[in-house]
């Protein structure tokens, strides 16, 4: 089975209006905007099999297999999600084609394993996708952001667009009801060109 691939940077200026003043400014590296919003030793990587080093975006033409990999540093619940150009939004993990989304301390895990019986291929439209991983110390209810259809593998993400998956995020991370700490969650970006 072939699923589009992949995904989605948040970027500062979508998540300052979540901020409040009394937190600290989201920190920003060259290859990623970090979305929590205050320190953590929870760190997670996620990048394509064309640039394991996550230092630049290579180049994938549509159609092309592609493979997703992310690495914690302490166990954790790992959630992909893919942004294409035109703001289309996939929940590429957890899905329905087996394997968990917990991985185990600095274990790398990649998406579709070489045991998956599907790969996963890039579609939709050229230009930058981005591949979001959000990775927490807790296992996330990802209910108000995404959900199953009948027998669908993977989940439909219900907010389309970076800046409302960005708020449905905020929402995930921060219920109402037990809030996850901001210090047990946090996120990276991965990127990469799709052209024909």
């Amino acid at each position: 089975m072939k699923k589009p691939a992949i995904l989605l940077a948040l970027t500062a200026s979508l998540l300052a209006p979540l901020a409040s003043p009394a937190q600290a400014t989201p920190r920003v590296s060259a290859q990623s905007i970090i979305v929590n919003p205050v320190p953590t030793t929870l760190s997670a990587q996620v990048w394509v099999d064309r640039d394991p080093s996550g230092s630049y975006a290579p180049n994938y033409r549509i159609n092309d297999p592609i493979r997703v990999s992310v690495r914690v540093n302490e166990d954790a619940y790992v959630y992909l999600f893919s942004v294409d150009p035109s703001g289309s939004v996939d929940q590429v993990l957890p899905n329905r084609l087996g394997g968990g989304n917990f991985v185990r301390a600095g274990q790398v895990r990649s998406f579709p394993s070489a045991n998956d019986n599907f790969t996963y291929s890039v579609g939709g439209t050229p230009g930058l996708n981005k591949v979001l991983v959000v990775a927490s110390r807790r296992q996330l209810d990802l209910s108000e952001l995404s959900s199953f259809k009948s027998n669908d593998a993977f989940a439909t993400v219900k907010p389309q667009g970076e800046k409302r998956l960005a708020q449905a995020l905020s929402i995930v991370v921060n219920p109402v009801q037990q809030p996850i700490p901001q210090q047990d969650w946090v996120s990276d970006t991965a990127f990469f060109n799709a052209t024909y």
